[in-house]
């Protein structure tokens, strides 16, 4: 496996670590991370949508992710204003 986990022993442990049961290290979480070719952000996020919404930006260029921040932000501090 691209994760340096022999195949035979992977899909054990990395189930063992979605389920909580074995938790790994921040260099092993990275090379999954690597391996699935995602970020290692997504992997710490709390909920499926901003895991995506991660996994998204990270396929964007900087230019393109500081716009998509400008409108996250801007569309939070909308919502945050009482409605009249």
């Amino acid at each position: 496996m691209a994760a340096g986990i022999a195949a035979e022993v992977a899909r054990t442990r990395i189930n063992r670590y979605e389920h909580g049961v074995n938790e790994c290290d921040l260099r092993t979480a990275k090379r999954l991370a690597d391996a699935l070719g995602m970020p290692l952000a997504a992997f710490f996020a709390e909920t499926d949508e901003v895991a995506e919404a991660i996994q998204a930006l990270a396929k964007l260029s900087v230019e393109e992710q500081r716009k998509v921040v400008v409108e996250l932000q801007l569309k939070a501090q909308r919502s945050d204003l009482p409605s009249s």
